[in-house]
């Protein structure tokens, strides 16, 4: 879910990843999250074992803060039952 929020954020701010280098191994690390953190470092650290370019450049994104989920639902109705339209035979 954190790299979908990481992609769109890239997609709607795409000088954003300017400064960082092409082919660059991307950690998202949270500062007030230090298990988060961890998690990804040790993650990275089994990565690179394995990595066909072991001298790949490496950038730490912290990503700051997450704003409350939004439903993006318009108007949803319970029904008791399916339209006819959908009723299958």
């Amino acid at each position: 879910m954190l790299l979908t929020e990481f992609n769109n954020y890239v997609m709607t701010h795409p000088e954003f990843v300017t400064s960082i280098p092409d082919e660059a191994l991307i950690v998202l690390i949270d500062l007030n999250d230090p298990e988060f953190s961890y998690h990804n470092l040790e993650r990275v650290q089994a990565y690179r074992r394995n990595d066909d370019k072991p001298d790949r450049p490496m950038v730490y994104v912290d990503i700051g803060e997450l704003a409350p989920v939004r439903s993006r639902l318009i108007k949803p109705r319970v029904l008791s039952r399916l339209p006819d339209t959908l009723v299958v035979a």
